[in-house]
């Protein structure tokens, strides 16, 4: 009984069974992958190429030598609660709401009477999940593709941990100056057609641990059980030469 109340059933602990509303050899969902758009207080880092002489390049001439992600986040643009970037020379440009597709053209249609043709690419900068809770490596990972999917985000971490709560995952997320809190079962496949099952930038996991107490050898009173076990059986042959 000790050891049986510590085991974990398996319909907890397997990812995206199928829902009883939807056969199981459905193996095709539509998909949801949505171009990220862009919220205020996102970092953004703005690289814009032009003809033009490097003398008159004010973009790129001081951040031409910096390539890593420790000097992109020193040279980034923070979108203000408005919704805008500060540019040099144009001044503020509105890019909240936008695809970073649509960020790029809304920076090269305000730098037209600046700088002549300018091919001009946006990307975010803080690019990385935050993972905590009953997993096997907690912890802050930057990721470099557009979109990631929260198993993915789960792999980087390496996957939930036996006694981690896989139903009732929880999302936490940051919308300007508002916080938002989802929960999330990945044990479902239902997941494939929730809005969340993309992330966002910064966006934060936690991994609750299940309600059945985990135990593990080591954790086991080994001292105290045989100690109780010897007591018994004194006792009983005691009582029995009692008898």
């Amino acid at each position: 009984m000790f050891f049986l109340g510590s085991c974990v059933p398996q319909r907890k602990v397997v990812y995206v069974q199928p829902s009883k509303d939807h056969l199981e050899n459905n193996n095709s969902w539509s998909g949801n992958k949505r171009n990220i758009k862009i919220d205020a207080f996102d970092m953004l880092y703005i690289k814009v190429a032009t003809i033009d002489q490097p003398e008159y390049n004010f973009f790129n001439e001081e951040n031409k030598n910096l390539i890593s992600e420790a000097s992109l986040s020193v040279t980034s643009y923070t979108v203000d609660e408005l919704g805008f970037v500060n540019l040099p020379v144009i001044g503020k440009v509105k890019l909240k709401d936008l695809t970073l597709e649509e960020a790029s053209q809304a920076v090269k249609v305000a730098l037209k009477d600046v700088l002549n043709t300018p091919i001009v690419s946006v990307r975010f900068v803080n690019n990385s999940i935050t993972i905590l809770g009953e997993v096997l490596r907690a912890g802050t990972y930057p990721y470099t593709t557009e979109h990631i999917n929260v198993f993915r985000a789960i792999g980087l971490a390496g996957d939930i941990m036996e006694y981690g709560d896989r139903k009732n995952v929880i999302l936490i997320r940051e919308r300007g100056k508002e916080i938002q809190k989802y929960r999330l079962d990945l044990t479902k496949d239902d997941i494939f057609r929730s809005e969340y099952y993309y992330l966002r930038p910064n966006d934060v996991l936690y991994v609750p641990p299940l309600k059945i107490r985990r135990f593990g050898m080591k954790d086991i009173p080994f001292a105290l059980i045989l100690t109780f076990v010897n007591t018994l059986v004194v006792t009983l042959v005691y009582a029995k030469i009692l008898k």
